[in-house]
């Protein structure tokens, strides 16, 4: 039996049709298997840029607020005893200038509220001061106006009393015991 010509361009067609389905259905696969591929790899570009940003943001944040903590590290005592030294000199000098007499004691103290802080503790001052009563006034006030976190304690205000006798306040001694302390910076 001999095949016509029309039913081997049959035979032909038909197997020329499977073999390119075929081929397509694998290219198809490899194809999409590409594509997700692809997808995968552009997310987690998208991730990790969006990652990179938040860094350069945090980056950029920390140059920016650098002027900012700076200042607000000011207002402590700096860590080593430098800084100490330089309070302890500056409120002696603040005691010269206000006219009134001091005596002092200096401690390392615990902050209340903060069992053992790894970053600040502080430096507890016990001040007698005594005077005029308008240089122990302003003696206080500048105190206040330090420019330093600090905390008041106990403050005690009396008239000498061998000063009583005198009529005129202006002329009675005044003295005043402080206890405050100032917020230090550990190393």
């Amino acid at each position: 039996m001999k095949l016509t010509y029309a039913k081997r361009i049959f035979i032909w067609s038909v197997i020329i049709f499977v073999l390119v389905l075929i081929s397509d259905i694998i290219f198809t696969n490899l194809l999409l298997t590409k594509i997700m591929n692809i997808n995968n790899k552009i997310r987690q570009l998208d991730i990790s840029s969006q990652e990179r940003l938040k860094e350069l943001s945090l980056k950029d944040l920390i140059v920016s607020s650098e002027t900012e903590r700076k200042d607000l590290t000011d207002y402590f005592v700096g860590a080593g005893n430098a800084e100490t030294v330089e309070i302890t000199k500056y409120l002696e000098n603040l005691a010269m200038e206000m006219g009134v007499t001091q005596r002092k004691t200096l401690d390392d103290d615990i902050i209340s509220g903060l069992s053992s802080s790894e970053t600040v503790s502080a430096i507890r001052f016990r001040l007698n001061v005594s005077g005029r009563w308008s240089n122990v006034f302003n003696f206080l006030q500048a105190i206040e106006r330090l420019p330093k976190v600090l905390s008041l304690n106990s403050a005690i205000l009396s008239v000498n009393s061998e000063a009583t006798a005198i009529k005129e306040a202006g002329n009675k001694i005044w003295s005043a015991d402080l206890d405050f302390s100032v917020v230090k910076l550990k190393n």
